[in-house]
């Protein structure tokens, strides 16, 4: 296969091959002119005009290859390499020793399956891994043909919402053991800042609301609506009418969450219902704006048009609906067991450089540059 240069701007420094020549075309030689008496009287002779000498060949060619050496090991030169056939072994963090020593070959390169896919002879990676990425990403990086065997447990813990498409069939196999369990996250109490126009009588649905998010004894946070934003961090419910100020629409597009009644109109943008009541009825709507989301009701805030209000799991169904759950990650090994069918993506193929042959071959020839360089016998030039 041919030879690439990843670096062949570096092939410059080729140039640096005059040196050695001018050098060796300006020095003189070391033999010494002696007269004497009797030649004195003799007439000189006109010399022959000489034709450019080079002395010491040996030593001239062994530096012109030293400084070639060096231009294609600074060039980096490479050559596509051998692809790794062998039958790998993935092994979910979690699985026995025992089971995945026994489906482990001698012929087979055995890994973990976690991030970097280190050698199934290091310890085990502590921490719950991204099982389906992890997997997606060994069928992008290893040639086309390669078998593929991953021990999984029964369970799996880290698991996303989609199953695994591959290019390539994969032999899923189930066997004793237990992924870590992940910590169970504690979540933060949602503190909802209220800005109010004078004589809202809705004030109140809201408020309560706030209350049941905040922890115990922490006062809601009730002000005009001439009072400074909040921190963008936490959700804010604006009861005014008409357009959005300005202030408060760069608000929620610099990343802020705000809630407005049905009398306020909101900015245009594509709208998907956040919430409904009991009987299906979508009473809140979302609209994302910039970096932020923008909720609105659908219906004015009053027990006639929306009894979700009184209704004792409205906070929990709007803090839903502003804060969704988390996914659930942990699903059963064969439900989210690979399918085939995904194109082949890129795969880069394998370099061999070589650079360390050509550094050891420079190595050499410095040597022998000096060598001969320091050499008392000169070998003598053409």
């Amino acid at each position: 296969m041919m030879p690439t240069l990843l670096a062949p701007m570096a092939l410059v420094a080729l140039a640096a091959l005059a040196l050695p020549l001018l050098i060796h075309l300006a020095r003189r030689t070391e033999q010494r002119r002696t007269d004497f008496a009797a030649l004195r009287w003799l007439r000189a002779k006109p010399r022959p005009r000489q034709r450019p000498r080079f002395e010491e060949w040996p030593l001239l060619i062994v530096r012109l290859l030293l400084l070639a050496m060096l231009a294609l090991w600074l060039a980096r030169p490479v050559t596509p390499a051998a692809p790794d056939l062998r039958p790998r072994l993935y092994v979910v963090p979690g699985i026995a020793a025992t089971p995945a020593a026994r489906w482990r070959t001698e012929d087979s390169d055995a890994h973990w399956l976690a991030p970097g896919f280190p050698s199934l002879d290091g310890p085990a990676p502590p921490a719950i891994v991204p099982v389906a990425s992890l997997v997606r990403q060994l069928d992008s990086e290893l040639p086309p043909g390669v078998p593929v065997r991953v021990l999984v447990p029964e369970v799996i813990e880290g698991a996303d919402a989609q199953v695994p498409r591959l290019s390539r069939a994969v032999d899923w196999r189930m066997v004793p053991g237990r992924m870590p369990a992940p910590r169970p996250a504690t979540p933060t109490p949602l503190a909802l800042t209220i800005r109010a126009a004078q004589g809202r009588g809705d004030t109140r649905y809201l408020a309560a609301v706030a209350a049941a998010w905040q922890a115990p004894g922490r006062a809601v946070d009730i002000a005009a609506l001439t009072a400074p934003l909040p921190d963008r961090g936490k959700p804010l419910a604006w009861l005014g009418r008409g357009a959005m100020p300005a202030e408060l629409v760069a608000w929620v597009r610099a990343g802020g969450t705000a809630i407005v009644p049905a009398e306020m109109t909101a900015p245009p943008g594509p709208v998907v219902t956040a919430a409904r009541d009991g009987q299906g009825r979508a009473f809140l709507q979302l609209t994302p704006l910039g970096q932020g989301r923008l909720f609105r009701f659908t219906v004015p805030l009053s027990p006639a048009r929306l009894p979700a209000l009184l209704e004792p799991d409205f906070p929990d169904r709007l803090r839903s609906a502003i804060r969704p759950a988390p996914t659930p990650t942990r699903a059963y090994a064969h439900d989210i067991a690979p399918d085939t069918g995904a194109p082949p993506g890129f795969r880069p193929t394998p370099l061999r450089e070589w650079r360390d042959v050509i550094a050891l071959i420079v190595g050499a020839l410095f040597l022998l540059e000096r060598w001969l360089a320091t050499a008392r016998r000169r070998w003598p030039g053409p």
